[in-house]
């Protein structure tokens, strides 16, 4: 999040530049600064309080579940083949 989405684009004019140093100065120090911080603690607060997971640990269950899924195919096969044979 630290890198700069605009940093390929060509550099500000110096006032606009100015203008905006100034205008992010303003909100750091402004009651919008505090709130924010203060709705993410809000919100970090309710989320550990939900059962939810991090998309980390969502994607590797699922790819858990898709190996499993993957052998219990084979399994189902290797079974169907068992009991298709003649018995002696």
């Amino acid at each position: 999040m630290d890198k700069n989405p605009f940093a390929s684009f060509p550099p500000l004019p110096k006032p606009l530049a100015d203008f905006q140093e100034k205008l992010g100065e303003l909100v750091k120090t402004s009651p919008a600064a505090e709130m924010e911080k203060h709705m993410k603690a809000a919100l970090a607060a309710a989320l550990s309080k939900m059962e939810v997971v991090t998309q980390e640990e969502f994607d590797i269950q699922t790819q858990m579940l898709s190996r499993a899924l993957e052998k219990l195919s084979v399994l189902e096969k290797r079974v169907a083949e068992l009991e298709s044979r003649p018995k002696s």
